[in-house]
């Protein structure tokens, strides 16, 4: 058995529940707190109960946008609606102009407020009794980056419900390292990484997605980012990219007790990842030394998964639209680097420095 098991590992390997969808608050099953919202669903706003379904009403106007996020998880093109990758669909906010007390209807996400996750076994092929650490797997559960005794490893397997293939380790390119995070695309063919420094994103690809990735690294994507690092002086950390490829979720941060850490999405236009926005502001900021570091982002979007680090607790936040604020939440309690698969019934973490894998 790998070694170093929490408390809470060990417990739902004996059969009970080692992490669930609970309140912040306490140790509990209770539905989660809301931190409440701002404005209605016509004009963005997220009530208290959002990312799970139900109902909203509007204050006249025009309806928020509707998104939909599906497609093929192998390929990462978007498509409309679900499919058998897990594809969700999402029509929240889309409630159109109508009289004060028009009701929208708000889809549940992919991801439950609710859910239980149990079962936590080590994934095979992955925990050793050597330390591990998850840092991105995608969607489809088919490609996994992990951390193992500091080093980056990267392996492969034909279906979910098979082993993970012998991992082997990913040479990195001069002047970078995965001690930040590392960010699969859904395809597996991109790995985005960060400076050694700290303060650029680059990426390597790879021809297939049991193959090796190339030395070389690309930074045109991310130039205008760059660039923004360099004026604002801050710092990168943990890239999530979303199940279209689209978004790239993001720490930014300035080392330090006093300086502000934050999340921002950031999306992909004419090749190049645009100015971001900050999606944590007023909500769930943080410090230079206890950040906000995304883990996961569901595959409609609304849910983002990320470590606490002020807290040292993993965090759901949930949303009624990819472009709604992230209000409501769950505390998942004392493990790290969460990220789900695309049905939002499988979440993998890590733990005990080891990568297991628990199921709703």
């Amino acid at each position: 058995m790998p070694r170093g098991f929490s408390a809470l590992a060990l417990i739902a390997l004996a059969g009970a529940s080692a992490v669930a969808a609970c309140s912040s608050s306490d140790g509990s099953h209770a539905a989660p707190i809301g931190s409440g919202g701002s404005g209605d669903a016509a004009s963005g706003g997220s009530s208290a109960s959002g990312g799970s379904g139900g109902t909203r009403q509007t204050n006249g106007g025009s309806g928020g946008s509707s998104a939909s996020h599906g497609g093929n998880a192998g390929n990462g093109v978007s498509s409309a609606g679900a499919d058998e990758n897990g594809g969700a669909s999402s029509d929240a906010g889309a409630g159109g102009e109508g009289p004060p007390g028009t009701v929208v209807v708000v889809e549940p996400g992919a991801c439950s407020e609710t859910a239980m996750w149990t079962g936590a076994a080590p994934l095979t092929g992955i925990s050793t009794a050597d330390t591990e650490k998850l840092l991105s797997l995608t969607l489809d559960e088919l490609d996994i980056a992990f951390l193992r005794g500091g080093a980056l490893y990267r392996a492969h397997r034909d279906a979910a419900s098979s082993d993970f293939g012998a991992a082997t380790a990913v040479t990195l390119p001069a002047g970078y390292d995965a001690s930040s995070g590392a960010a699969l695309s859904q395809d597996g063919l991109t790995l985005v990484l960060i400076a050694s420094t700290g303060d650029s994103f680059g990426s390597v690809s790879r021809t297939a997605r049991d193959a090796d990735f190339g030395a070389t690294i690309d930074t045109d994507a991310f130039a205008g980012l760059n660039a923004r690092a360099i004026q604002t002086l801050e710092h990168y950390a943990a890239p999530v990219l979303s199940f279209d490829g689209k978004t790239l979720v993001f720490s930014g941060f300035t080392p330090g007790a006093d300086g502000l850490a934050v999340v921002y999405e950031s999306t992909l236009s004419a090749g190049e990842w645009s100015m971001p926005n900050n999606v944590s502001a007023d909500i769930f900021n943080g410090t230079g030394t206890a950040r906000p570091l995304p883990t996961g982002l569901s595959s409609d979007s609304r849910t983002l998964f990320y470590l606490d680090e002020g807290t040292g607790k993993e965090v759901a936040r949930f949303r009624d639209r990819p472009d709604a604020p992230l209000y409501d939440h769950v505390d998942l309690g004392d493990l790290a680097g969460a990220t789900p698969n695309s049905k939002c019934d499988r979440i993998y973490y890590t733990a005990g420095d080891n990568v297991l894998t628990e199921t709703d």
